[in-house]
């Protein structure tokens, strides 16, 4: 288990949101009920590809927000 505060309420949070199938549901409470450590689940194969997946998805849509704030042909944010 982690002994960052911050680590662990978002530990907690996958663990609540994501459904018991989720491989982030499981990475989550892998490493909230000490089964391994925040770093060996990370790098562990089951787990690695879900976390690429998460982070890749949440890039994309954090782009494409990007992308819809900005004013065409000035490149400048809306708002």
């Amino acid at each position: 288990m982690t002994a960052d505060p911050v680590a662990r309420a978002v530990l907690r949070r996958l663990a609540e949101l994501r459904p018991p199938d989720d491989p982030l549901h499981a990475f989550a409470t892998t490493v909230l009920t000490g089964e391994a450590t925040l770093r060996a689940a990370a790098i562990h194969p089951a787990f690695t590809e879900a976390l690429q997946a998460t982070l890749e998805a949440t890039l994309e849509a954090a782009l494409d927000d990007a992308r819809q704030r900005t004013v065409p042909g000035r490149g400048e944010a809306r708002g």
